[in-house]
């Protein structure tokens, strides 16, 4: 045994504390040990920094403990965390987490991408190709459309209320007000639960309804249909400005 090493009692130990599991994904294939806190940073070989990942968790675990403990042990992919933030896109997630975790934005997004063996980057790289070729991450897909074959497609009934959404705050009607005919209604949420005001907002400000895809802070023209024609949603955007709410200031022309 080399000298930095976890002990066969530490490795035990780590095994039953862990119920014979990966700590991260919690599969029971070919588990490995690792150093929660690199020994090139500081850590040793005690039960306490020792972590029991399965190889593919363990190639791909990150370098940075606080990225390792915060991000890569917490979420299973990007798209896990992108839905548990609500976020947009993998910018708009690093923006939330920074907030949460007492960070400036930039300083988080660098660590990210300085990591040489984070999981974060190796999706992002993915993402980025996605983008690059159909218009769309894949992930986090709005309401209204469903991922297949890599190309977001329609769901008519799902897009029919998108329609009536901005039919109705074009006509007047408030965002809660909208959310709450949505809920007499009994009409679900894409995942089946209530519509709240937030929800209404984020529909409304979604360009990817009028042909485009918000990714890392740019908007890229997609590939996929359309359900809201441009006018409409560029006469969405103003009326939201009108009202003192806040947009981004999207230049499709």
């Amino acid at each position: 045994m080399r000298k930095n090493d976890f002990s066969q009692v530490t490795k035990k130990n780590a095994l039953r504390r862990a119920g014979y599991k990966c700590e991260r994904c919690w599969t029971k294939r070919d588990l490995e040990f690792h150093h929660k806190i690199p020994l090139t940073k500081g850590g040793d070989s005690s039960l306490e920094n020792c972590i029991v990942l399965c190889h593919n968790c363990h190639n791909i675990a990150p370098k940075d403990p606080f990225l390792f403990e915060k991000i890569f042990l917490r979420f299973a992919s990007m798209k896990e965390l992108i839905q548990h933030y609500h976020a947009d896109d993998e910018d708009h997630v690093i923006k939330l987490l920074s907030r949460e975790l007492g960070l400036e934005y930039k300083e988080l997004k660098n660590r990210i991408e300085t990591d040489p063996m984070s999981h974060v980057d190796t999706i992002k790289h993915g993402m980025r190709k996605r983008v690059k070729s159909i218009g769309h991450s894949g992930f986090n897909i709005p309401y209204g459309y469903y991922y297949d074959s890599e190309m977001l497609k329609v769901i008519s009934n799902e897009a029919e209320i998108i329609r009536k959404i901005y039919k109705w705050y074009l006509e007047g009607v408030s965002m809660g007000e909208i959310a709450k005919m949505l809920n007499s209604n009994e009409i679900p949420t894409k995942r089946g639960g209530l519509w709240a005001k937030k929800t209404i907002s984020t529909i409304l400000k979604n360009p990817v309804y009028c042909g485009y895809h918000r990714f890392e802070g740019e908007v890229k023209k997609g590939k996929h249909k359309i359900i809201i024609e441009l006018n409409d949603f560029e006469k969405v955007q103003k009326t939201i400005d009108d009202k003192g709410g806040k947009t981004k200031n999207y230049n499709f022309r």
